[in-house]
Order: structure tokens, then C-alpha cells, then sequence
């Protein structure tokens, strides 16, 4: 029983490990989705700004801008997409982790809990068997 319970909680050491590095990559990815929005945000606000120009020597060049920003845009939409389903598929492993490192926490309660009940009816059958040993023949 004691090498069960080295086992899991070796293995509820492990999955914590799997968890803790699935959540640094989770967490890294979902800074950089944070980094791609606000890079779209200042985006939109530079064609706010280019598109407000009035100045008619501006106007060539406007056209121009508003397209670039455009197509900038949307290729920060599609990477913004990409990360966004890479965070999902890397959330599932992060609580993929989690579940494995509760289940062998589970079992490791469940080796305690048993070692403990089998400890305690051990004591139980000592204990009584030392009233018996106490008690007077003529009892008996």
C-alpha cells in the first residue's frame, strides 16, 4: 500500500508540473492575443486620424493609407483569430492537467483514508484485546 501511495503522489506531482507548464504557455498565448488587440486598436486609431485629413495636397496619398490600413487590419484579425484558437485547444490541455492532477490527488486521499481506517481498526482490535487481557478469569 506504501508503494501506491508514493505512486500517486508522484503522479499528482507530475500532473501539477503538466498543469503549471500548460499555464505559462496558456498565459504567454493570451498575452500576445492582448498585444495583437491593442496593436489593432492603435491601428484603428491611425486611420481615425488619416481619414479626418482634409488638406487637399492629403488627398492623393489618403486612398492610399485608408487601403494599407485596411489590409493591415485584417491580417492582424486573422492572426488575432489564430491565437484566440490556439488559446482554446491549449485551455482543454490546461484542464485536461487539472483533472489528471485531481484525479491522482483523489487517489492519493482515497490510499490515506484507507491507511488511516485499517490504522484505526488495528488500534481498535489492540484496545480490546487489552480488555480482555485486563479483566478477571471468573468474569470470563
Amino acid at each position: 500500500m506504501a508503494d501506491r501511495k508514493k505512486t500517486y503522489a508522484l503522479l499528482a506531482r507530475l500532473h501539477k508540473q503538466e498543469m503549471e507548464a500548460q499555464s505559462v504557455v496558456l498565459s504567454s498565448m493570451q498575452d500576445e492575443a492582448d498585444r495583437l488587440t491593442r496593436e489593432r486598436s492603435a491601428l484603428e486609431e491611425s486611420r481615425r486620424a488619416g481619414a479626418s485629413v482634409t488638406m487637399i495636397e492629403a488627398m492623393p496619398y489618403r486612398g492610399r493609407f485608408l487601403n494599407a490600413v485596411r489590409q493591415e487590419n485584417q491580417r492582424l484579425s486573422g492572426l488575432i483569430a489564430d491565437v484566440e484558437n490556439k488559446i482554446g485547444v491549449q485551455r482543454d490541455k490546461v484542464l485536461n492537467a487539472y483533472r489528471e492532477l485531481r484525479s491522482a490527488e483523489q487517489l492519493d486521499g482515497n490510499i490515506k483514508a484507507a491507511q488511516a481506517e485499517a490504522e484505526q481498526e488495528a488500534a481498535q482490535v489492540d484496545a480490546d484485546e487489552m480488555v480482555l487481557l485486563r479483566r478477571p478469569a471468573a468474569y470470563l
